[in-house]
């Protein structure tokens, strides 16, 4: 059997698989409404993953077995146009997301992506529920029809350095193939995952007395977990990570630099492993082939994250970290801009893969306002990086122009506005969002008969674009 590790003490664990299930209420102080905006699909799973446990306990999965791809696929088509096609929410944030992925798309092409996205996602639960246990099924060391092992010889040759391997996937495709396939390979790799919470029924449903190759570490919190992972790349396993899930707080580096360059919130944790333990980092893509519900499987060429490691390994810990994952953004995310219908984080990506926005609650003055300006300003240079941006040229100018604002302001107290009010700044670079800023400043503060400050901000924009890479 696979061997599941669980970080939390047991009491952490149920009290958050309850919130999870909606069993229990978070104390969280978002709203219901900001919390459901930021769920992804796998957020929602909680009741679905309750009838998979059902029909993998009863064995009614096999009824798949008798049913070709194409018509799981069909009822999948389906049931993806009932679920998620009927809801405007959703339609609206997935195409918000394609229009950033595709900015010059018409819209009938848009909405084209859209319908195919639904489908996929119909076809992905319908797989996950009839076709996934199958490949579970398969012997020990048997090759498995449904999965095309390409480029695996570069899995052997880093394994061979004796340092692990830390492979980076995405949620492309039947993206359980993924680590699936690595642990199922006829070769059978000792390798370990980090799961969820919310996933673990998942692992529970498909493990087999076989998978004793296989280490599971669930945590809700990395930290927890990271000594043990250190320790098992240093045994040579081969770690597998999910590339595109990340949280609000982690560095924001650019999607695609050169070509999509907007920030984008990109996990840490592996770069951290990668320079602990000297494991290189190896990135794995799965496509469905042919039909889905088979899967392609094919290590891409990581020469160019290794060169960037070895010129930077001696740089400050943010240059590398940032170096690193603009890097491997750069490598992997032309992938999901290809088979973008068939990515099921599509509607996170404008939804909090990206989001950044600043909310201003009502009735500040005028003196408050700027200083939520110019701390959101700061947090924005000191929570991102992009190449070539001159970081301490564009924060001596923004202390600057904020030091002069406050000398020669004539009303601080006068209220800004009566009502709350947002500032959206996602889908951009940071440049974008500090013009944006203070373009907002300058109208704000010429409405307000505070010329001489309109002028300093008016400034600072022409500063800040004369500075943008």
């Amino acid at each position: 059997m696979a061997h599941l590790y669980l970080a939390d003490q047991k009491k952490t664990r149920e009290l958050s698989i309850q919130q999870i299930t909606h069993k229990k209420k978070t104390p969280n102080k978002q709203s219901v409404r900001d919390k459901k905006a930021e769920q992804s699909w796998g957020d929602t799973m909680g009741g679905i993953l309750r009838i998979i446990k059902w029909i993998d306990r009863y064995k009614i999965y096999r009824l798949g077995k008798f049913r070709s791809m194409s018509a799981l696929n069909a009822w999948g088509h389906l049931l993806g146009k009932l679920v998620f096609g009927s809801s405007s929410k959703i339609q609206r944030r997935v195409k918000v997301s394609l229009r950033a992925l595709y900015p010059n798309a018409s819209p009938k092409a848009i909405h084209t992506m859209f319908n195919t996205h639904v489908k996929y996602m119909g076809m992905l639960l319908m797989d996950i529920i009839f076709r996934l246990p199958f490949l579970c099924d398969y012997p020990p060391g048997e090759q498995v029809k449904e999965l095309n092992y390409i480029n695996f010889e570069r899995l052997e040759k880093v394994l061979e350095k004796g340092k692990g391997a830390i492979v980076l996937i995405l949620h492309l495709g039947e993206h359980f193939h993924n680590p699936l396939g690595v642990f199922i390979h006829p070769k059978k790799y000792n390798m370990s995952v980090v799961a969820s919470i919310k996933n673990l029924p998942m692992y529970e449903f498909n493990n087999r007395p076989h998978f004793d190759n296989l280490y599971i570490y669930a945590s809700t919190k990395f930290a927890k977990i990271s000594k043990i992972l250190q320790k098992n790349l240093t045994n040579n396993h081969a770690l597998v990570m999910y590339h595109d899930y990340s949280s609000k707080t982690q560095l924001k580096v650019p999607f695609i630099a050169g070509k999509l360059p907007f920030l984008i919130n990109t996990p840490q944790s592996y770069i951290r492993l990668h320079r602990l333990t000297g494991a290189e980092i190896l990135p794995l893509i799965t496509v469905p082939e042919g039909v889905f519900g088979k899967s392609k499987l094919f290590f891409l060429d990581n020469t160019s994250i290794k060169k960037v490691s070895e010129k930077y390994w001696n740089a400050p810990s943010e240059e590398f970290h940032g170096r690193m994952s603009t890097e491997i953004n750069r490598i992997m995310y032309p992938w999901v801009r290809k088979y973008a219908p068939w990515w099921e984080e599509l509607m996170r990506l404008a939804g909090m893969r990206s989001k950044d926005e600043l909310k201003i609650p009502a009735n500040i003055t005028l003196e408050e306002f700027l200083t939520t300006i110019k701390g959101k300003m700061q947090s924005v240079i000191s929570g991102s990086w992009e190449p070539d941006r001159q970081d301490e040229q564009i924060l001596q100018k923004i202390e600057n122009a904020f030091q002069s604002a406050f000398e020669k302001i004539k009303s601080p107290k006068s209220i800004f506005r009566p009502h709350k009010s947002v500032i959206r700044l996602s889908l951009m670079t940071g440049m974008e969002e500090l013009q944006k800023m203070a373009k907002i400043v300058q109208q704000e503060c010429r409405k307000k008969g505070e010329l001489e400050l309109e002028s300093i901000f008016a400034k600072l924009s022409e500063e800040f674009k004369a500075l943008t890479p």
